[in-house]
C-alpha cells in the first residue's frame, strides 16, 4: 500500500512538472533571442550539438509550416526541463528520506527559478522555450548533478558513466560547461580518497580527461566538415580573451605589439572603443559602476567593434576562403591578446574579482542595491546551515550535496568571470540547486531538533 501511495505521489508530481513547462511552451511558443539566429544558421562560432539538433528537426519537419520545427524544439526542451526537475526531486526524496512536503518544495524550486526568468527578469520567456543552448544545458546540468551526488555518495559505475556522458553532451553544446568536467574530476578525486584507491582514481581521471575532450573534438571536427567541408573545430573562442585585452588596454600598448600591421589594427579598434567610453578607464569609481560598465559595453567592444574590424583585416590581408576567415581571425586576436595582457594582470584581476561577486549575486538573485545585500545574507545563511549540519551531525549525504553545490557555484562563476560579464544566463545553472540545499539542510536540522 505504501509503495502504491508513493507511486501515485510520484505520478502526480511528474504530471505537475510536465503541465507547468508545457503550458509555457504552448503559451509563449518558440522565443527567438539575440543569439538564436547564430544557432539556426549553424555559425562556426557555435558548438555543434544544438545547431545539429535544430537542423535535424528542420529536416524532419521540412514539409510542415516554416518555423514549426522550432515549436517542436521548445516542446522537447520543456519535456526535458520537466523530467530534470522530477528526477532531482525523486532522487533526493528517496535518498534522503524526505517528507512529501519537502519533496514538493524541491520540485517547485526549479519552476520558481523559471518563473523569475519569465517575469521578474523581464525576459519574456523561460529558457526552456527559448532557442538558446540554455534550453537544454540547464536541464542537462540538473540531471548531471543528480548523478554526481549519487556518485559521490555510492561510488557506482552507472552514475560515473552517466556523469561522463552528460558532461560530453554539455561540452558539445556550450564550452562554458567545462566547469561540469571540473566538477566530475573533483568528484572522482573525492571518491578515490574515500575508497583509498588511487589506482581507481587515476584511471578514471585519465579516461575522463582523454575520452571526453577527445570525443568532443572528434564530433566537432566531423560536424564542421559535414557543414562547411572544412576539417576544423568551432572557432572564435579567442574573442572572449581579446575582449578583455582591449577592455583593460591603454593606447600606448600598441608599442607592445610586434607586428606593425597589427599595431594599426589595434589602434583602429582601440580608438573607436576609447572614443565611445567602452574601456575600463571610463568606468568610474566603485564596484557597482565598474561591474555595470563592463556588462554594458562588453558586446560593444566585441561584437560591434573588434570582431568586424578583425574580419575585415583578415579578408584584406589573407588569401583564404570565407570559411577560413574565423580561423585566421582567431590567430590575429590571440597575437594581440598575448602582447597586451601581460602588462595588465592587475587590471584583469580587478575585472575578475568584480565579476566574481556579481556572478555570485546573480546565482541567487538579481543584481541591484537591495538584492546585493540579500545575496550576502543568503550566502551567510547557507554557510550557517552548513556549519550547523556538521555540529548537529545530520546526514553526510546532505553535507556532500551542499558542498558540491558551493563548489559548483565557485567553478562556474570563476570560469565565466575570466572571460565575460556575469549575467543571469551564465550563472543560473546553480540557482535552483542552491535553494534546494537550503531547504534540505533546514528541514534536516529542524527534524533533528524535534527528535531531541
Amino acid at each position: 500500500m505504501n509503495l502504491r501511495k508513493t507511486s501515485i505521489f510520484s505520478i502526480v508530481l511528474l504530471m505537475g512538472s510536465l503541465l507547468f513547462y508545457l503550458f509555457f511552451a504552448f503559451y509563449d511558443g518558440a522565443v527567438i533571442c539575440v543569439d538564436s539566429p547564430s544557432y539556426i544558421g549553424m555559425e562556426s562560432s557555435r558548438e555543434p550539438l544544438y545547431p545539429a539538433l535544430l537542423a535535424f528537426l528542420r529536416w524532419i519537419f521540412k514539409h510542415a509550416q516554416e518555423d514549426f520545427y522550432l515549436e517542436v524544439v521548445v516542446f522537447l526542451q520543456s519535456i526535458l526541463a520537466a523530467i530534470a526537475a522530477f528526477m532531482m526531486e525523486e532522487y533526493l526524496r528517496k535518498e534522503l528520506n524526505l517528507s512529501k512536503v519537502c519533496a514538493v518544495f524541491i520540485l517547485v524550486i526549479p519552476m520558481a527559478v523559471s518563473l523569475l526568468c519569465r517575469f521578474a527578469a523581464r525576459r519574456g520567456s523561460m529558457y526552456s522555450n527559448s532557442i538558446l543552448t540554455e534550453g537544454i544545458t540547464i536541464s542537462l546540468y540538473f540531471i548531471f548533478f543528480r548523478f554526481l551526488i549519487e556518485y559521490a555518495i555510492h561510488y557506482t559505475k552507472k552514475s560515473l558513466c552517466m556523469c561522463g556522458l552528460l558532461t560530453l553532451l554539455m561540452l558539445l553544446t556550450r564550452k562554458q560547461m567545462l566547469f561540469a568536467l571540473a566538477m566530475l574530476l573533483l568528484a572522482i578525486i573525492y571518491v578515490a580518497i574515500k575508497k583509498r584507491n588511487w589506482r581507481y582514481g587515476i584511471i578514471n581521471l585519465l579516461l575522463c580527461c582523454i575520452l571526453i575532450p577527445g570525443i568532443n573534438i572528434a564530433v566537432d571536427t566531423v560536424y564542421n566538415y559535414a557543414v562547411r567541408k572544412e576539417v576544423a573545430t568551432h572557432s572564435s573562442d579567442v574573442r572572449f580573451v581579446a575582449t578583455i585585452a582591449f577592455y583593460v588596454a591603454e593606447r600606448e600598448d600598441c608599442e607592445r605589439i610586434e607586428n606593425p600591421e597589427l599595431k594599426e589594427l589595434f589602434l583602429e579598434i582601440y580608438d573607436i572603443c576609447d572614443g565611445q567610453g567602452y574601456l575600463m578607464h571610463s568606468a568610474g569609481q566603485g564596484w557597482n559602476n565598474r561591474v555595470s560598465h563592463f556588462g554594458d559595453y562588453y558586446d560593444c567592444i566585441q561584437i560591434d567593434t573588434m570582431w568586424p574590424a578583425v574580419n575585415r583585416y583578415v579578408e584584406k590581408n589573407y588569401e583564404c576562403r570565407q570559411t577560413q576567415v574565423s580561423y585566421y581571425a582567431d590567430q590575429v586576436m590571440k597575437e594581440i591578446s598575448m602582447d597586451v595582457l601581460p602588462a595588465h594582470i592587475g587590471d584583469v584581476l580587478t575585472v575578475f574579482l568584480d565579476n566574481f561577486w556579481a556572478g555570485a549575486i546573480t546565482t541567487v538573485a538579481k543584481r541591484n542595491p537591495i538584492l546585493n545585500w540579500y545575496g550576502l545574507f543568503v550566502y551567510l545563511a547557507f554557510a550557517a546551515l552548513l556549519i550547523l549540519s556538521f555540529l548537529k551531525n545530520i546526514s553526510g549525504k546532505i553535507r556532500i550535496m551542499s558542498i558540491l553545490t558551493l563548489i559548483s557555484i565557485v567553478f562556474n562563476v570563476g570560469l565565466v568571470s575570466i572571460v565575460i560579464f556575469c549575467q543571469t544566463r551564465y550563472t543560473i545553472y546553480n540557482m535552483a540547486l542552491f535553494y534546494i540545499c537550503l531547504i534540505v539542510m533546514a528541514d534536516a536540522i529542524l527534524r533533528t531538533r524535534k527528535r531531541q
